[in-house]
């Protein structure tokens, strides 16, 4: 684990929940331990994301929203985890809907 990896950057991430895989990009940038961005992808489009970081740990969150054939509506999404170097993971939660484990990519 590479203690001190920035959060800064855009992100391709793969959460795995119970109720099923769900895929998107974060757009992030760190302002020392704040961070902000955005979230585009199976969780809705252009949401405002926030959060804070500390020597390679990250929480962020942003209301997410879904739209599936079953199951419609929004609720909070937090991803928590370790960042190392250009891959990160952890727990993720999404309110009314579903919790389960997150891995990302940082794109070059």
């Amino acid at each position: 684990m590479k203690n001190g990896a920035d959060a800064g950057g855009t992100w391709q991430v793969k959460c795995f929940s119970d109720a099923g895989i769900f895929g998107g990009t974060l757009q992030l940038a760190r302002d020392g331990s704040k961070v902000t961005g955005t979230w585009t992808g199976d969780l809705g489009a252009a949401r405002p994301v926030s959060g804070t970081w500390r020597d390679g740990y990250v929480e962020i969150s942003f209301d997410a929203q879904w739209k599936f054939p079953h199951l419609q509506g929004h609720g909070a999404a937090t991803l928590a985890g370790w960042i190392d170097g250009d891959s990160a993971g952890g727990r993720m939660k999404v309110e009314g809907l579903t919790d389960g484990r997150w891995t990302a990519t940082r794109k070059p």
